[in-house]
């Protein structure tokens, strides 16, 4: 079924999400006592024991209730510890952010003597949403809506009299993870911080109406720290999303888009060593961006694993069809068994290959995902044929030998990718492209890997191959539509054919022996031309 896959009932996912609740929980409450304790008032004994105690079953709380509603909220251990210390981190901010803003309005008080200037207007600067927008770049929305939640509980908390500040944490972190969901290019990150600026405007302006007194050099300063904090927040992000991809082997969609220049060592020895390879590629990524946009899952992540998931044919280039441009095909003078192992060899090669390049895990993935548990159906149907004719049985060819190892796709992007794969070769056989017969081919194919059962473990469901039909089929009839045959005049027909008749004559009467010579001579000696491409594997 193409539903969404329950969650497992067995103990041990269970216990795993408690104990990175308990984690997160233990880690927020703990430094957050001994960042942000030092500014409250009061120091009864059990105080400290009792906001670490809220905070602590806050944090287990939202992280429980996210694992339970969200479907993508599935961290794994490295990213329970991510996004623990994205939280630490921004505690860290918070709290040099107050040292600074108390400090500024105690020298503008005794330097400048401004003494009606609260300390917390200058609050309004602080970055409060770098964090979300960190955890957008690399995780996604849920991740975002766990940190805003969390960092508005230890503000409310340890900000008992500033009321606004808890909804302005937690509607900042929102607004910085929204602002990046289309993260494209660098200046997106500038985007976000001006929208979490104009956002900050209002609350900064409202925050003087739960204030006794406010002057108008104070309102001044609140407005211009809001604007501030949104461009701060942008900065830092910026600067520190580069080191969290790298340290904890995480891909944004910005690193997707330089990986698509096409510019990358391995894109360009498949454009030469697997022409037709690389042509199925970039079809391909054109097929799946449109279906991946359509059905909400990751558009760049898809259109960048079509163009890296046959990259292990440069290996064998001449094996596969759409590379022989016509020529010899070097399946006929090898066994079914043989073929089959070399088509499957491109899967090993392809890991082998992105691994030396250090190419992302989501795009690794894809690379033997793509092809799933399939069987290679050409030289299975051969075997079994050889099988019968040499007095057999079918049921002694081993499926196996004619199968790819797996896994099966596990996500959307990868079963996007195996639908395309078939699809788009299996519309070049078609020799009267018609929309009509496009959306049939589209249609049986994707009810063939439907039956097949290898979408099972990923989460698309009916409506989802629904709209991959239609994007496909919409993007496979632009690309081989019907052409209009153009009829050519007939003065230019009668003389092409006097041309043709003259030539014939010609070569009969004078030529035959010229041309037979170097025939000869040809294929006595190959030239220079012909050993150029032998040595480049053509």
């Amino acid at each position: 079924m193409f539903t969404a896959k329950p969650q497992s009932t067995s103990s041990s996912p269970a216990r795993t999400y408690s104990l990175q609740a308990l984690l997160y929980g233990a880690a927020g409450a703990l430094t957050a006592e001994v960042l942000l304790s030092g500014v409250n008032d009061g120091s009864a004994v059990l105080q400290p024991l009792g906001r670490m105690l809220i905070v602590g079953l806050t944090l287990y709380t939202m992280h429980r209730f996210a694992v339970a509603a969200f479907r993508q909220y599935r961290p794994r251990i490295k990213d329970a510890c991510a996004l623990t210390i994205v939280l630490l981190f921004s505690i860290l901010i918070i709290s040099v952010g107050r040292i600074l803003a108390l400090s500024l309005a105690n020298y503008l008080s005794v330097a400048r003597h401004m003494t009606d200037l609260h300390a917390n207007s200058f609050e309004f600067a602080i970055p409060f949403a770098a964090g979300g927008l960190l955890l957008q770049a690399v995780f996604g929305l849920q991740y975002g809506l766990v940190l805003g939640v969390s960092l508005a509980a230890i503000v409310g908390v340890y900000s008992p009299y500033q009321p606004v500040m808890s909804l302005y944490v937690c509607v900042s972190t929102l607004v910085a993870s929204l602002s990046l969901s289309s993260f494209r290019s660098r200046s997106a990150y500038l985007k976000a911080g001006l929208r979490i600026s104009v956002l900050s405007l209002p609350f900064a302006f409202a925050s003087i109406f739960f204030e006794p007194s406010v002057s108008a050099s104070d309102l001044s300063i609140r407005l211009l720290a809001a604007l501030a904090g949104g461009l701060f927040a942008a900065i830092l992000a910026a600067g520190f999303i580069p080191a969290l991809e790298y340290l904890g082997g995480y891909v944004t969609d910005l690193r997707l888009i330089e990986m698509a220049t096409l510019d990358h060592p391995l894109l360009k020895e498949l454009s030469v060593q697997c022409p037709g390879t690389w042509n199925h590629s970039m079809v391909m990524g054109m097929m799946v961006e449109g279906a991946a946009s359509t059905i909400g899952a990751n558009s760049v992540l898809a259109r960048v694993g079509a163009y890296f998931h046959d990259i292990g044919k440069i290996r064998k280039p001449l094996y596969f069809v759409e590379n022989q441009a016509g020529g010899e095909n070097r399946h006929e003078r090898l066994s079914s068994s043989m073929s089959a192992l070399i088509i499957r060899s491109h899967v090993k090669d392809g890991i082998e290959l992105s691994r030396k390049h250090g190419m992302p895990q989501q795009l690794e993935d894809m690379i033997p995902q793509h092809h799933g548990t399939s069987r290679i159906e050409y030289f299975y149907d051969k075997a079994c044929k050889e099988a019968v004719e040499g007095g057999e049985d079918v049921a002694s060819v081993d499926v196996n030998l004619y199968s790819y190892p797996g896994p099966r796709p596990q996500t959307r992007e990868a079963a996007l990718l195996m639908l395309a794969d078939g699809i788009e070769a299996a519309t070049r056989t078609i020799s009267d492209p018609s929309y009509d017969r496009i959306q049939g081919l589209v249609q049986k194919m994707i009810n063939k890997v439907f039956a097949s059962g290898e979408l099972d473990e990923c989460e698309l469901t009916l409506k989802d191959l629904h709209s991959i039909a239609k994007s496909f089929t919409r993007v496979l009839s632009g690309i081989y539509h019907q052409r209009i045959a153009y009829a050519e005049p007939a003065e230019k027909g009668n003389e092409r054919e006097e041309v043709e008749e003259e030539t014939a004559a010609s070569l009969d009467n004078r030529g035959a022996a010229k041309y037979k010579k170097a025939e000869t001579e040809e294929k006595e000696d190959p030239g220079d031309g012909k050993e150029d491409l032998k040595r480049l594997g053509i």
